[in-house]
């Protein structure tokens, strides 16, 4: 009787292992389907015109945590192109990769408007907070839509402005009011931007370290957003 016991233990121990696996290989059911959903509303936002269709199959990244679905974009009978995207398998779903957009960038033309909009977002920040020492954009365009770049600019996507500050002595009350006026003058000159990163550098025991920074153009900055 005891060995039946320990039979049926041990065959129950060895189905919840199997499922387990299954599951760290597969995925889960439900969170795959809300990935699925979050990829749907992004293409929707991003190209409400697109027809296009996601596939079935679906492969899971166990050591990452995501879900690369395949986007068939049917651009005319006969013409289809497949685009990779990989989705947070976790709440709450985000959209890491975005090859439509990227496969689209001209990068010439980009590598050419990046080095123009760092050039006068640093003149622009160094008026209020002569302090900043370094601008790092994406400004990222399909095609030379431009000669030049200026705010008025449209680009398919607003841009990432990154931002270095030697931090010194510099007070968490200092820092934010640095920000604040960082995103007015961002913000008055209006630059297209989804997010600004700022690095405040310091070095320790010959160490360097930054403490950051984020903000949106609409954000109110409280002192709870610095590091």
């Amino acid at each position: 009787m005891k060995q039946k016991i320990l039979y049926s233990v041990i065959a129950v121990l060895l189905i919840a292992v199997l499922v387990f696996a299954y599951l760290q290989m597969s995925g889960n059911t439900m969170d795959k389907h809300k990935a699925k959903e979050s990829l749907e509303t992004f293409l929707q936002q991003n190209y409400p015109d697109m027809d296009y269709e996601i596939k079935q199959s679906v492969r899971y990244g166990w050591t990452d945590g995501t879900y690369l679905f395949e986007v068939v974009k049917k651009e005319s009978i006969a013409v289809e192109t497949t685009y990779s995207f990989y989705v947070s398998a976790f709440e709450p779903y985000e959209v890491f990769s975005d090859t439509i957009h990227e496969s689209n960038i001209d990068k010439e033309a980009s590598h050419k408007l990046n080095t123009e909009a760092e050039q006068y977002i640093l003149h622009l920040l160094q008026e209020k907070v002569p302090q900043v020492d370094s601008v790092d954009t994406d400004v990222k365009v399909y095609n030379n839509v431009a000669e030049a770049w200026t705010p008025q600019l449209k680009t398919p996507k607003p841009m990432l402005i990154m931002l270095s500050i030697e931090k010194g002595d510099l007070t968490k009350e200092q820092m934010l009011q640095q920000c604040k006026a960082m995103q007015e003058l961002l913000n008055n000159a209006s630059i297209n931007y989804y997010l600004t990163e700022v690095g405040y550098r310091s070095v320790e025991n010959g160490e360097e370290n930054y403490a950051y920074v984020s903000f949106t153009p609409d954000q109110e900055l409280t002192l709870d957003d610095l590091n």
